[in-house]
């Protein structure tokens, strides 16, 4: 009788323990999994973050570990990071007194925001009859895919742009698009891609989930 009731007081206790695991599973599974994993987090920004010198060099360290003999084939950095390094030069090819930029990463495109002159935008030529209805300065926000075409060339295909809390008609972007790098320009550019400098050693930018991922060129 007493060995019965011991076994069923260690089957109670074995329950009691499962039960506290699951319902504790959310705060303890982390734990473990950041104890055995040997894996850098990724770096994600699905929320604005700003442009900066020390995001530029980050994300330079991080392609020069590509052009390295034994280095990775790819690397994971932040979006703004990447902005500073091979885009700020977009938002001041829309207006050369662009300021704030913030950039951020979603849905596998990256989104770049800052306070422009709408006078710097070519007027009725581009915005056509919007160009009477927004002036002054307003908060612009690009959104595009970094293509790498060739080493050192990319394009940031543009699908959508905003001022303030209006969004530009489609027809409108090519107009606004084709002003910058007009020498740079030939038939391997989209009509709403914008020429972008990029280290020979890119071979390829993906965005997924908030994550900006870097390829190495493969011979």
């Amino acid at each position: 009788m007493f060995g019965c009731l011991g076994r069923l007081g260690c089957l109670i206790v074995l329950a009691a323990v499962a039960a506290a695991g699951w319902f504790s599973y959310g705060w303890w599974s982390p734990k473990v999994r950041g104890y055995f994993s040997s894996s850098a987090p990724a770096a994600t920004a699905t929320s604005w973050q700003p442009l900066t010198p020390k995001g530029a060099e980050r994300a330079r360290v991080s392609v020069a570990k590509l052009a390295a003999k034994n280095g990775p084939v790819y690397v994971n950095i932040a979006p703004a990071d990447l902005a500073a390094f091979v885009l700020d030069s977009v938002l001041h090819g829309f207006s050369p007194a662009a300021s704030g930029a913030v950039a951020m990463a979603r849905d596998e495109r990256i989104y770049l925001r800052a306070q422009i002159s709408v006078g710097d935008l070519g007027g009725p030529k581009t915005l056509g009859p919007l160009s009477s209805m927004i002036q002054g300065r307003q908060e612009m926000t690009v959104r595009g895919t970094l293509d790498v075409l060739k080493a050192g060339r990319a394009q940031l295909v543009v699908d959508e742009i905003s001022l303030g809390e209006l969004k530009l008609p489609a027809a409108v972007i090519p107009k606004l698009v084709s002003r910058i790098g007009m020498a740079q320009r030939d038939s391997t550019y989209a009509p709403t891609g914008i020429p972008v400098h990029v280290p020979r050693e890119l071979g390829d930018v993906r965005i997924t989930k908030g994550k900006v991922t870097l390829y190495k060129v493969v011979p």
